[in-house]
């Protein structure tokens, strides 16, 4: 049974090191027109110096209303490491997916009906925090995308449920066994 403990802890501190969370503001101007939401879901994961940005469910909020854009998501981006953060730089075209919020239907999702779009993204982050922006060039209009967040300061919140408990647990084991 202690091995099996210790073998858990391993898996969660090695879990730890690759994935952070960051809850974060979106601030987006569209044409000069700006719209903002809080409470963003990044998540930046590292494998081997590379490491994937996903900025899931992105709307537009403008005047009490929301338009359900979806899910940016980069992968396999190199990072650099200065000046105590580590810094990626992406510019290629790409399809946003639907988003994940169960407040919307999978077909109210704008980002899957765009196709490929072209982003030009630079985000800095640590442990801690992280800033991104990312330009959209859309014929006619750029869209900017400047995020700012901070990541929870749980630790062991492995199913990211913002509560340290037997859920971790569970899912520690669910990705052990593979579920």
């Amino acid at each position: 049974m202690k091995r099996i403990f210790v073998f858990l802890a391993a898996v969660c501190c090695v879990m730890a090191m690759s994935a952070t969370n960051y809850m974060c503001h979106l601030k987006v101007s569209v044409n000069g027109s700006v719209s903002e939401q809080d409470q963003v879901l990044v998540e930046v994961n590292q494998n081997n110096g590379a490491y994937d940005l996903n900025l899931k469910n992105f709307c537009l909020v403008a005047e009490g209303m929301a338009l359900p854009v979806g899910n940016i998501a980069v992968s396999g981006v190199e990072g650099v490491d200065e000046y105590g953060f580590t810094t990626i730089t992406i510019k290629q075209p790409i399809n946003i997916t639907a988003g994940d919020d169960p407040a919307y239907s999978e077909g109210e999702w704008l980002g899957p009906m765009l196709g490929e779009v072209p982003i030009d993204l630079t985000a800095r982050f640590t442990s801690t925090a992280m800033d991104a922006n990312i330009d959209i060039e859309m014929p006619g209009m750029i869209i900017g995308v400047s995020i700012f967040g901070i990541a929870p300061m749980l630790k062991g919140d492995v199913n990211n449920d913002n509560v340290v408990n037997i859920g971790d647990i569970n899912a520690v084991i669910g990705i052990i066994l593979g579920n």
